[in-house]
């Protein structure tokens, strides 16, 4: 079997590990829920910049230049690898990514989407089809209270999220913020007033949105079998 179409690992994990496992992790969950995570995640350290200027040397160049505008604007990254710069909490954004590669993406006009930057947001479950019929770059994740946005340059990130928001809000439908989108992308890159790409028409939430959802297994004989793995590991 190729190695890139093998299986998942799971099946194979012992009844030992998977319940280690899970008491690891609801103890995590405790602390978790105990932890006032605003403004903490990810790093506050930085990278040097010729550690930066060498790692993107051999990068596209649309990835080369966006990173060094990233630069320009919000100083140097916090974290890199060799695929992927990333910044935390630059300017109105919870996380910017900046990858090497990146996907080619029709909509409103032909571009690469190399750019992901995140805010912290609830989408109600109820608004998520609508907000995929928008665009497919926009990506909900609900357990973290998170909307990411992936486009070649911010202003583009920031009209998406707009429509989002206008959408959720009940202002626009999926077809209107698609006109909306195709009117001030134009208007922004022909450097015309364009305030939907240009700043966010909305107030950003002052703290995370997660949402942790319920807890649903009530079974007595997996808890009980949790609570042995606890005290096998000292939580």
């Amino acid at each position: 079997m190729n190695e890139q179409n093998k299986q998942p690992y799971a099946d194979q994990l012992s009844a030992q590990e998977r319940l280690q496992t899970a008491a690891i992790a609801m103890e995590s969950n405790k602390l978790l829920h105990a932890t006032d995570m605003n403004g903490k995640r990810g790093t506050n350290t930085t990278v040097d910049l010729q550690v930066v200027e060498e790692l993107i040397q051999d990068w596209p160049t649309l990835s080369k230049k966006v990173t060094q505008k990233m630069i320009e604007f919000y100083g140097p990254p916090n974290d890199t690898t060799h695929s992927t710069i990333v910044w935390y909490y630059n300017g109105p954004w919870k996380k910017t990514i900046v990858y090497k590669e990146g996907v080619p993406h029709d909509f409103p006009e032909p571009h690469v989407d190399m750019l992901e930057q995140f805010i912290d947001y609830h989408v109600p479950a109820y608004k998520a089809g609508e907000i995929a019929k928008l665009e497919g770059s926009l990506v909900i994740d609900r357990t973290r209270g998170e909307v990411s946005v992936h486009c070649d340059n911010e202003g583009a990130n920031t009209l998406s999220m707009n429509m989002m928001h206008e959408i959720v809000t009940g202002k626009r439908t999926a077809e209107e913020a698609r006109e909306k989108i195709a009117e001030q992308i134009t208007e922004f890159l022909m450097n015309r007033p364009a305030p939907y790409a240009e700043k966010f028409q909305f107030e950003l939430p002052q703290k995370e949105q997660v949402d942790p959802d319920v807890t649903i297994v009530k079974d007595e004989e997996l808890m009980q079998a949790v609570e042995s793995a606890k005290k096998e590991l000292n939580l």
